[in-house]
């Protein structure tokens, strides 16, 4: 099924259930990237939505890689059907076998999940990996991100709250000091259910927390700021 990217001019072939959700749109609306820059990674790019949204905010080269063949498959015919195979390179492979230094920017929308006996898998694998972490867990993920990050070099990844105190633990640990947080709340008295993070190689302290964007002012209607994000989509969940 072929549509329109959302608050973009692209386009995107989409299988149901394999959709790209709202964590895409947030995380690519997150994404603050430095003009002058030669390299950005997207880590589980799925069917390519965040590496096409990252091809309007750069003009730098885009590796997306993706390690389940049917979503490589997908994202490669993404690229192709938007013309920007000179700009993004799709990768067939385990992040964590890559071998990229000096990276510019990383970007990530991991998987959520821990796995423990107790888990609700999707009888689904490909969603099941997309969302649990069976192929990649927060600690390996921002372990090789440090490794693959140049001194001064960006990681942008949405996550949930109840992860944030292992996020803070593991960015001190790997060198990836958190400079923009924003908390994402489905009503305004609700909980947060995301967060947007940012982290720079070897940053400063300083640390930025950003107003919260809440999604809804009451349900099917979208607060300004969502709407601005979204354009009116309620077909994100």
């Amino acid at each position: 099924m072929k549509r329109a990217l959302i608050g973009s001019n692209l386009e995107i072939d989409q299988d149901r259930g394999h959709a790209f959700n709202l964590d895409t749109v947030l995380l690519a609306d997150f994404v603050k990237l430095p003009y002058r820059i030669k390299h950005v990674i997207e880590v589980g790019t799925g069917n390519g939505a965040i590496a096409l949204y990252l091809s309007e905010k750069t003009k730098a080269k885009i590796t997306a890689i993706e390690i389940q063949s049917s979503r490589y498959e997908k994202a490669v015919k993404n690229i192709k059907l938007n013309h920007l195979e000179k700009q993004i390179e799709v990768v067939h492979q385990d992040y964590l076998e890559t071998k990229y230094m000096h990276v510019d920017a990383i970007i990530c929308n991991p998987p959520f999940f821990k796995v423990s006996e107790t888990s609700l898998l999707n009888e689904d694998e490909a969603i099941t990996i997309a969302r649990h972490e069976i192929k990649l867990n927060l600690e390996s993920l921002m372990k090789k991100v440090s490794e693959q990050l140049k001194f001064g070099g960006k990681f942008f990844m949405i996550h949930r709250p109840e992860r944030l105190s292992e996020i803070f633990e593991l960015s001190k640990r790997f060198q990836l000091e958190i400079k923009r947080l924003k908390f994402v709340h489905p009503y305004i008295d609700k909980t947060a259910n995301h967060i947007l993070v940012e982290c720079v190689k070897q940053g400063g302290k300083e640390l930025i927390l950003e107003p919260p964007l809440i999604l809804y002012q009451e349900q099917h209607i979208l607060t300004e700021q969502a709407n601005k994000i979204l354009g009116g989509n309620l077909n994100v969940t």
